[in-house]
């Protein structure tokens, strides 16, 4: 029989076809399923973020410590046990909390998606079916990609260098990081890895010879994908906040997240700071995403000088619109221009559901 002496045994040569199944230690076997297959892809060749995996590893605990500690059926089972039975008890618990507010369309396709790759680790892959044969009234698991209310901090009520002035005063390397996703839409994890002193260029070492701008940011580190990108300095607040960066993050190679963390704690770092300054959907009504929404917003008042649908402005023309969302795509590193929907929102989705505009229409 294998042991399961995990002082000794590194968890990724564990063979799991010879130890029975043991209830009792879920947790372990939980562990070894996790560092075997935690790093792929779900259904892509390449691995995936560390973001993720903590992601998938923290949901995966607490939905084996909901099933064990059930209130009316706890189930006491090995993770490689986890059968279409204990599928409908979970789904079940999502659903009724969706219809209380509780559960986000967004979270609940989330964990649909996580047990759909933990049953494919314990070679099951048709386990988990479509989510609407779980849950049938599509409004609580529908997402929708096309904004139709504005996540800027400034639609919200919320001046950013106020806040900035704020938390400078707690953690300046925090409060830097902010400006950097205020000043150039730096997702979360590319602005604690951001590395002033390194990752500023000039148009030339940017490849951009010809450009007026003579310095942009090369984006690769934390990026989604791996895809580059360069964002031009282009603008007195954009200087500032690189100049701020510069000074807090001093050394050569230095990232704006604390030395003494690794990405992981420094991410984790930066969320606390986030949530003890109040920025939170429940109190200030704002997340730090949100300032990607409103930089993304600007880039499309400065291309077509209006405000973009999702803050009442006008119907473009469709090619006039287009090329602004191409090039804002490319600029905050999308692939896709109609994810710009989900920033921008769309004049005919605004239209179409008879929604009020947040905002007069800029001209």
């Amino acid at each position: 029989m294998h042991t399961l002496d995990h002082r000794s045994t590194d968890l990724r040569t564990v063979d799991l076809r010879k130890v029975p199944l043991q209830p009792n230690r879920w947790k372990y076997i939980l562990s070894v399923l996790l560092a075997q297959n935690n790093w792929r892809h779900a259904t892509k060749s390449k691995g995936v973020s560390h973001e993720t995996m903590e992601d998938r590893r923290q949901f995966l605990f607490r939905t084996f410590d909901f099933l064990r500690n059930h209130p009316s059926r706890p189930v006491k089972l090995d993770p490689r046990s986890f059968s279409g039975r204990h599928l409908e008890m979970l789904f079940e618990h999502y659903e009724a909390r969706a219809r209380k507010g509780k559960l986000s369309p967004s979270s609940l396709q989330k964990h649909h998606s996580i047990l759909r790759t933990f049953a494919t680790w314990i070679g099951k892959p048709d386990l988990v079916k479509p989510i609407d044969a779980y849950i049938r009234d599509p409004a609580l698991h529908g997402r929708s990609y096309v904004a139709t209310e504005s996540k800027s901090w400034r639609a919200n009520g919320v001046d950013v260098q106020e806040k900035v002035k704020e938390i400078a005063l707690y953690d300046e390397r925090a409060a830097s990081a902010v400006e950097m996703m205020e000043a150039f839409g730096l997702r979360f994890k590319e602005a604690v890895m951001f590395r002033p002193n390194v990752d500023v260029l000039t148009s030339a070492q940017a490849g951009k010879d010809e450009s007026p701008i003579s310095h942009y940011l090369r984006l690769a580190r934390g990026t989604k994908g791996g895809l580059l990108r360069y964002v031009p300095v282009d603008s007195p607040q954009r200087q500032q906040a690189i100049a701020r960066a510069q000074r807090v993050a001093a050394g050569e190679s230095e990232s704006l997240s604390d030395p003494h963390y690794t990405l992981v704690g420094a991410i984790r770092h930066l969320r606390y700071v986030m949530e003890k300054f109040g920025i939170t959907k429940r109190e200030l009504g704002v997340v730090p995403h949100g300032l990607r929404h409103q930089y993304v917003a600007d880039e499309f008042r400065a291309r077509t000088g209006v405000a973009p649908p999702v803050e009442g402005g006008p119907k473009l023309d469709k090619d006039v619109d287009l090329a602004a969302r191409s090039e804002i795509s490319e600029q905050v590193g999308h692939a896709r221009t109609q994810i710009t929907n989900a920033y921008l929102g769309s004049s005919a989705v605004m239209r179409r559901r008879g929604l009020k505009p947040s905002d007069p229409p800029m001209t």
